[in-house]
């Protein structure tokens, strides 16, 4: 079984891989500006960031008694909300960062999942069968 850290790993990388392909496509269709790279850097970061304190809060979470995890788990919860509502404020407010991009940003671990999810591309990365 797969630690936390080498999954966000591994998420991470397919992340790379999709934001390049953002960045390809808007390039492709015009549509490629400096806040909107920008934006996407700033979600991409931040999502990375988010992807690692939630297995922070598994981690510590699976060693705790259930009622007490609830409790925790539910704050962290709460906190990583908050600290998403003042990314995507930072990014309406800054003139430099396309909140388009920065909401892309945020997406990329959720496609990323789905990607790899429905394509199997991690046992094709591994050399196993689909």
């Amino acid at each position: 079984m797969k630690t936390t850290l080498e999954m966000i790993l591994s998420i991470v990388k397919v992340m790379i891989v999709v934001f390049i392909l953002v960045v390809i496509v808007a390039f492709l269709t015009h549509t490629i500006s400096k806040e909107l790279l920008c934006g996407l850097a700033f979600g991409s970061i931040f999502s990375i960031l988010n992807l690692r304190l939630l297995s922070l809060t598994l981690e510590k979470a699976v060693t705790m008694h259930p009622g007490n995890a609830q409790g925790y788990v539910l704050s962290r919860y709460i906190i990583r909300l908050i600290i998403t509502a003042l990314v995507l404020i930072i990014s309406l407010k800054a003139i430099y960062i396309n909140i388009i991009g920065t909401i892309i940003g945020l997406l990329l671990p959720k496609i990323s999942i789905l990607i790899v999810n429905l394509f199997g591309i991690e046992k094709i990365i591994k050399g196993k069968e689909a």
